[in-house]
């Protein structure tokens, strides 16, 4: 909650900032008719205020959410490096249907993973690496997660579902065997079992 509200404060400092100043405007003016002897000292004090709160306001939600852009306005990369620093579970939320797959962002849920099980999204339907076929069930089969924003395609993620599906483990660099940290976040926002770190280690992989 407190996060929403400061994102939303963020995007619209300016027109707080007008609006407080168009309220100091007006408190000022009740504070000539406050001295003229009128008894409207109560109007003044709640413009003064209000007009602080919204001058405030904007600093306030930077100190809460430092250099953070509401997802809308981030670039490609922006939100190439926005996606690891989420909490996998209490900033995404998960629907499953029987032919497909999503994932959206509780912030901002325009921003979202879908992967189906037809041919689509299918990338390799019998997946050959040494990591991923040396499980009890060695059969192993590739996915494309796609990560939309609003309907338009931004990327695409490969998880490879590995030993009967118990989990969807990203491929690795293939000099290295380490799986990035983008990669990693994206396979932990789908990792429903909780058993992926479980897997990369049973895989003979690392994160970077």
């Amino acid at each position: 909650m407190t996060k929403s509200i400061a994102l939303w404060i963020k995007e619209y400092s300016h027109p707080l900032r007008v609006i407080g100043g168009g309220l100091f405007l007006l408190a000022l003016v009740f504070g000539v008719i406050w001295i003229a002897g009128k008894d409207v000292e109560p109007v003044a004090f709640v413009l003064s205020l209000l007009s602080s709160l919204c001058f405030a306001s904007p600093s306030i939600a930077n100190y809460v959410l430092p250099d953070r852009k509401p997802i809308r306005h981030m670039s490609f990369t922006e939100i190439m490096e926005f996606i690891p620093t989420t909490d996998p579970v209490n900033d995404w939320h998960g629907v499953s249907m029987q032919w497909a797959s999503e994932r959206f962002l509780i912030e901002d849920p325009r921003l979202r993973f879908r992967s189906s099980i037809d041919d689509v999204d299918i990338q390799c339907d019998d997946f050959i690496e040494e990591w991923a076929n040396r499980h009890p069930d060695p059969k192993a089969r590739g996915y494309f997660y796609n990560l939309t924003y609003d309907g338009a395609l931004i990327q695409r993620f490969i998880l490879v579902s590995v030993d009967g599906a118990r989990a969807d483990i990203p491929p690795p660099n293939w000099e290295t065997n380490k799986i990035t940290k983008l990669d990693y976040a994206v396979a932990k926002i789908h990792d429903s079992l909780g058993m992926l770190d479980e897997y990369i280690q049973r895989s003979g992989l690392s994160v970077e």
